[in-house]
């Protein structure tokens, strides 16, 4: 079984996703930037574009990003804030 991190992805006034994953897949301003559990601590601008999550079932879910945003990873724990 692959090793998951918290995923938060949260707009202004709601929370849109929260649960596990085992891997990320987002829109960043260099390109798509990918995460997996024990990333380095990292922070990075988010772009328009889908943000593909592989979770702990083996489930992929995908979402679009309408709009600009922020992504941080620290300590196996992702959040993506979205505007």
């Amino acid at each position: 079984m692959e090793k998951a991190f918290n995923l938060s992805i949260v707009s202004p006034g709601k929370t849109i996703y929260d649960a596990k994953a085992v891997s990320l897949v987002a829109p960043c301003a260099l390109g798509y930037l990918g995460v997996l559990a024990d990333h380095a601590p990292l922070a990075a601008t988010l772009e328009k574009g889908k943000i593909i999550i592989r979770e702990e079932t083996g489930n992929t879910v995908t979402l679009e990003s309408l709009g600009s945003g922020f992504l941080e990873v620290l300590n196996n724990n992702v959040t993506l804030i979205l505007s």
